[in-house]
């Protein structure tokens, strides 16, 4: 992997052998192979960053306090990071406690709450070079089902290939080599203690919803 970049063309020529195609695409393609790269890049990248709270792609921030006073009741307002994928993973009045705050509501790209400082748990798009090799693999994988129908009308083909991808319809969709992943990535990261599993569970206000992993 060292002596190759990890790039998109490198990722949809793969995808292509997958389906037993040759791997001819380059960046700059104006075939309707390109033309189909765009149209189903995007929702392969939506599918595989939506599985999981990537830890690769993961990123706190700081969020810019408004001057403004709120009218919402609350004492301030934030600025929501633009370049997000999905929802905020959690609100943190200190980056190095897992504690999220729970009083909170959220307006269009404003947070409004009492804390004077807010941290923001985010998923940022990560660029293809910046990927790991194993999610490199699992994205071709899927990018490939989505291929499958326009270039070579095989059904079977499609499914067979989401299944490897992402399991079978009875999995959830969390299923096979991205499944794999997922539970790697739990287990690498740290175990929450009983007291910030309670906090999770005992959020209210409508911004509730948000602390979960989507």
């Amino acid at each position: 992997m060292a002596d190759t970049a990890i790039d998109k063309a490198q990722i949809v020529n793969w995808a292509l052998v997958e389906l037993g195609l040759a791997p001819n695409f380059s960046i700059d393609d104006q075939t309707p192979l390109g033309g189909f790269v765009d149209i189903f890049w995007p929702r392969a990248l939506a599918r595989s960053f939506g599985l999981h709270d990537w830890t690769f792609c993961r990123r706190t921030v700081q969020l810019t306090r408004q001057a403004a006073t709120p009218v919402t009741g609350y004492t301030y307002g934030f600025d929501l990071p633009g370049d997000t994928v999905g929802p905020v993973l959690k609100f943190l009045s200190d980056p190095r406690r897992d504690t999220p705050i729970r009083d909170f509501t959220i307006e269009g790209k404003t947070v409004f709450c009492d804390e004077p400082v807010v941290y923001a748990r985010c998923k940022v798009m990560v660029e293809p070079e910046d990927w790991q090799p194993q999610f490199a693999d699992a994205f071709a994988l899927l990018l490939a089902s989505y291929l499958a129908i326009p270039l070579t009308q095989d059904v079977d083909l499609k499914n067979d290939k989401l299944a490897e991808a992402v399991g079978t319809r009875s999995e959830g969709g969390t299923g096979g080599i991205f499944g794999r992943m997922i539970a790697q990535d739990r287990a690498a990261a740290p175990v929450a203690t009983p007291a910030t599993t309670d906090m999770l569970q005992g959020g209210r206000t409508g911004g509730g919803d948000w602390y979960g992993k989507w």
